[in-house]
């Protein structure tokens, strides 16, 4: 997966409606994942605010499913078809990997406060620049590594073990994360190929179809204000989702990752608006030492690739 955009004559070819990297724009880039995170955080506030009723489960499924339908909106609108243009096995590995992040993150939005959970989300641009070790045989500067251990000190306090249910809870955040970055390394790898539009509603569609039989075999009825609630919470899913992989389309996945962290601030204050919540001293520490190490982890420029063996 390269990390700059290709010349015309290394793309794959593609239909019109089905462009390969945009030039590198980080401005653009900026901008579109500053608003997908704000449409993010929206998201995690709507699901929040159903939790008293609906399961982690139940708000995959609306998610997933009104989410789906602007898209295929759109898509039917400017004629994009629905079907892969090559790449139908990363386009199911992306829903597999987006359907278990999004359990794990909509499950801590739901137990542990809000500010906590998107600091802890904001691990997966960290894990997003290790994991090309393994993917794009790149190597880590050294800084990174030092870095990274700020991050993960940074998790440690507000996850924190000694808090014994609730750790298992922040530890939903963390997994999250981990899957997050896997699904955004291939978001980037398949905007190759794949339209903006496909690759969102591939991803609603596997998620969907991933968590209908463990809605179906534990339904419980819903409130009008619940169903109203999560059927915000996709539609807001849908805007997010659509603007972030249009700021990994305008630039390398390491640069675009660093924008996602406005996010924390404004959990942060949504959080203590609507719910009162005030996280403590350690915990404030915690999200400062992720949101700093985050940022200059994934904005020190690119990592060198590794000596062929």
């Amino acid at each position: 997966m390269p990390d700059h955009p290709t010349t015309p004559s290394q793309r794959t070819p593609t239909a019109p409606s089905e462009p390969a990297y945009a030039p590198v724009n980080v401005v653009a880039s900026a901008l579109w994942m500053v608003a997908g995170s704000a449409f993010f955080v929206g998201l995690a506030a709507l699901v929040k605010r159903a939790s008293d009723e609906a399961t982690a489960m139940q708000a995959v499924l609306y998610r997933s499913v009104f989410s789906a339908l602007p898209v295929l909106a759109v898509m039917a609108a400017r004629r994009i078809p629905v079907r892969s243009s090559g790449s139908p096995k990363l386009l199911l590995l992306r829903g597999l990997a987006g359907f278990l992040a999004l359990f794990f993150y909509l499950w801590a939005v739901g137990h542990i406060h809000l500010a906590d959970t998107l600091a802890l989300q904001q691990l997966a641009p960290i894990f997003v620049t290790f994991l090309s070790v393994l993917l794009l045989r790149e190597r880590p500067r050294r800084s990174h590594y030092v870095l990274a251990a700020v991050c993960l000190a940074g998790a440690l306090l507000v996850v924190r073990p000694t808090r014994g249910l609730a750790s298992l809870d922040s530890a939903a955040a963390l997994v999250s994360a981990l899957f997050s970055s896997a699904a955004y390394v291939t978001v980037r790898a398949l905007t190759r190929t794949e339209s903006t539009e496909r690759i969102v509603a591939w991803f609603s569609f596997v998620a969907a179809a991933l968590s209908l039989p463990f809605v179906a075999s534990a339904w419980h009825p819903l409130s009008l204000r619940s169903h109203l609630l999560l059927i915000g919470a996709g539609l807001m899913a849908a805007a997010a989702q659509t603007m972030m992989t249009a700021s990994y389309r305008r630039a390398p996945a390491h640069i675009a990752s660093a924008f996602s962290y406005a996010s924390v601030p404004l959990a942060y204050l949504l959080g203590l608006l609507f719910w009162n919540e005030k996280p403590d001293i350690l915990s404030n520490i915690g999200i400062g030492l992720i949101v700093v190490g985050g940022v200059v982890i994934v904005a020190t420029g690119k990592t060198r690739h590794a000596p062929s063996r």
